[in-house]
């Protein structure tokens, strides 16, 4: 069998700043940011006591309680945040109630929830009574026999699935990667719109092909709002496009950001952070044609055995932002992870509907955004997940306050 396999590499009060980007030839007061127009903070809400192996996402329920799982761990949990106790739903398994490695959650209407299942390649539905029901594989067959594969990034309202389109490596330009949303009551996929990347390595080893991307490197991102809205953030030039559902085109200016060398403490923290993260993708085909496919989430951790910093491809300087970090928020805008130095302040970008920037929020160290929602109190919140020591993982609950 030839193998194909391709590495996608996937972190109080805190105040919301307006003119949180400065010009490469200009300067600010903390890390290029001008802190003088505070008009939001961040209040740390809620926090769960008990840590995670690996979380990157959570599906807020109705009443408040969230759903998360977490693939290292191997479970899925129904989390009180403000109890501080969790419920376990299913198990670990092959059977109708079980999973292997549940890696994401994501809304569906009537209060029900997809599951990503890797280690089944399944997308289950979970009700909102916490039972399992069937969904679909993640591989669907195509005409070539390379399957098509589903791994979705976000879902809409209407529980239409938006993903990258990974399958037939080779395919179609190198830099660029095509955003799809399939449609699962009708069974259509569509491409929607086209995202610019640096092209990847190609490694060939006999039958053995391995495709990486550089490190620390410009690559466009994107998120989907509720409504099906999507925000593609370009790279060069650093501007937010936002593709409306009417077929409207919103074209954000260019929006001047730092320059910045990429350090050697950089790059040894950039590879730290992504050991845990990694999603291998394996797709085997025999001389007959039969396909099959295997996911799992997983790396090296604590720095031990995994790839060193001279093992890998580095950019020089910094791009504008990290890639698949950015998150619509029920306002309608989109807030962007910056990428910046170790030792200066996280913070992210935000943008309005118009695509214009409104100001940066200065995260929590050690934290990555991971949703949006009210809380069971109403109101504007964040979800993050910080990283401590050891590389444990800490869900926290941050209420937005707009000034």
């Amino acid at each position: 069998m030839a193998r194909i396999k391709g590495q996608i590499g996937f972190w109080l009060a805190v105040p919301l700043l307006m003119g949180g980007v400065s010009c490469a030839d200009g300067g600010g007061d903390v890390g290029g940011t001008d802190i003088s127009g505070m008009v939001a903070t961040l209040e740390l809400d809620a926090a769960y006591p008990e840590a995670f192996s690996y979380l990157s996402g959570v599906r807020e329920l109705p009443d408040g309680k969230l759903l998360a799982a977490d693939p290292l761990s191997q479970v899925v949990l129904r989390v009180d945040m403000d109890a501080g106790t969790a419920d376990t739903l299913g198990g670990v398994g092959g059977g109708p109630e079980e999973y292997r490695q549940p890696d994401q959650v994501f809304p569906l209407p009537g209060d029900s929830t997809l599951l990503v299942d890797l280690g089944k390649t399944y997308l289950t539905v979970i009700g909102p009574d916490g039972a399992f029901h069937d969904g679909m594989s993640m591989a669907l067959p195509t005409e070539d026999g390379a399957p098509s594969i589903i791994m979705p990034r976000a879902l809409d309202s209407s529980g239409r699935i938006y993903s990258e389109m990974i399958g037939g490596f080779g395919q179609g330009p190198s830099d660029s990667v095509g955003i799809s949303r399939y449609d699962r009551s009708e069974n259509i996929t569509e491409a929607v719109v086209t995202t610019w990347r640096t092209e990847p390595l190609v490694n060939r080893t006999g039958g053995n092909v391995r495709m990486s991307l550089p490190r620390m490197v410009p690559n466009d991102d994107w998120a989907v709002g509720s409504d099906g809205r999507i925000a593609v953030i370009r790279a060069n030039g650093y501007s937010v496009e936002w593709h409306l559902p009417d077929g409207q085109v919103v074209l954000g200016p260019e929006t001047p950001y730092e320059t910045m060398t990429i350090s050697y403490a950089d790059k040894e923290a950039d590879l730290e952070q992504s050991r845990s993260a990694g999603l291998t993708i394996s797709i085997m085909s025999s001389s007959s044609g039969a396909t099959s496919m295997q996911m799992s989430r997983g790396g090296s951790r604590g720095g031990g055995d995994g790839p060193s910093v001279e093992d890998q491809e580095w950019g020089e300087t910094f791009p504008p932002f990290r890639n698949r970090r950015s998150m619509v928020s029920p306002m309608n805008e989109v807030w962007v992870q910056r990428w910046l130095p170790a030792d200066q302040p996280p913070r992210m970008d935000v943008f309005g509907p118009d695509g214009v920037l409104k100001g940066s929020v200065i995260t929590p160290e050690n934290s990555q955004l991971i949703g949006f929602g009210t809380g069971p109190a109403g109101g504007d919140v964040a979800y993050f997940v910080r990283t401590d020591e050891v590389d444990l993982q800490w869900l926290e609950r941050y209420r937005v306050v707009r000034e």
